[in-house]
């Protein structure tokens, strides 16, 4: 899979992630116990429920599990950074853990960032108080939209890695051309002045022609 193929991989099920709406009944096992859809499969990009993980359809596939918190869903950090670049979004703790929202949560137009907190911030895309200031963002769905308005992707942490890491050594590459031009440059210069100052320091020499010989007429 190349690079195209693998960001619209990830496009296609992170944008069914954000819109899919979870904790329904399973239709496939609805006279079972706790068959709320609380997974999602990456493979499949659909909602599943628990007792679907153990079917031979999704055993092996890549999954991610949703919780609640304050009526919202969340994910485990744990989970969701082998797959998506989570830096610079808010974190909070759940059962020891920490999780992201998933969507932006909904706040009252005229609310205010509370003064409690020194290190408060606001998240770039709705505005919506945040507890760290090194965090830019409340939710993934918040840091998608951001990227998507500057043309970037957010890849998993180890595809772009590689990304940036062709991208630096394509600019030193250009860099080191630049130099080994610029130092070419100034070597013929160097040699050039080299060249002036001896010419300029070296002493003039009067070039004398010497007479011929004196002849003195005969006596007769």
């Amino acid at each position: 899979m190349n690079l195209t193929e693998k960001r619209t991989s990830d496009e296609d099920w992170l944008e069914t992630l954000l819109k899919s709406e979870f904790f329904g009944i399973c239709m496939d096992h609805k006279y079972l116990r706790k068959n709320e859809k609380n997974v999602f499969c990456i493979e499949c990009n659909v909602e599943i429920c628990r007792h679907c993980c153990n079917s031979e359809t999704h055993l092996l596939h890549r999954r991610l599990q949703i919780c609640k918190y304050v009526y919202q869903d969340v994910l485990r950090l744990l989970d969701i950074q082998h797959y998506f670049d989570c830096s610079e979004i808010q974190t909070y703790k759940i059962n020891g853990e920490k999780a992201i929202h998933l969507n932006s949560r909904p706040q009252a137009k005229d609310a205010r960032p509370s003064t409690k907190s020194k290190n408060g911030a606001s998240c770039v895309t709705c505005k919506r108080y945040i507890q760290d200031r090194p965090n830019r963002f409340c939710s993934i769905s918040c840091k998608i939209s951001a990227a998507s308005k500057k043309h970037k992707f957010c890849f998993s942490p180890s595809l772009e890695q590689k990304v940036l890491e062709k991208e630096h050594s394509n600019q030193e590459g250009s860099l080191e051309e630049k130099k080994s031009c610029t130092s070419s440059l100034t070597d013929v210069s160097e040699d050039s002045e080299v060249l002036l100052s001896n010419f300029s320091l070296r002493p003039l020499k009067r070039i004398l022609k010497r007479k011929g010989i004196s002849r003195r007429s005969p006596f007769y």
